[in-house]
């Protein structure tokens, strides 16, 4: 954005908007817990924030999702089995 690079932000956020598509189709809504239901919702708010961030020219939009996810990963990794011992 900084550099008005506009096929580049869109490419960038076309590819952020993928993965977190991804990261949501990965959720088992059919057995949804209701933490489940929320990090889907969460994912669909993302994914929006960085097509408005795409529209608008916003970093403090993309700063946000990344903060976001970022949050999500923290979650994730708090429960992830611990690794084999060497």
């Amino acid at each position: 954005i900084e550099r008005k690079d506009i096929p580049g932000k869109c490419t960038s956020i076309s590819k952020a908007i993928g993965i977190i598509s991804g990261l949501r189709e990965g959720l088992d809504l059919d057995n949804c817990a209701d933490t489940v239901g929320e990090l889907d919702q969460l994912y669909i708010y993302m994914m929006k924030r960085l097509a408005e961030a795409n529209i608008s020219s916003d970093p403090k939009m993309l700063d946000e999702v990344a903060g976001l996810l970022r949050t999500v990963k923290e979650g994730w990794d708090g429960i992830a089995p611990p690794g084999p011992q060497f």
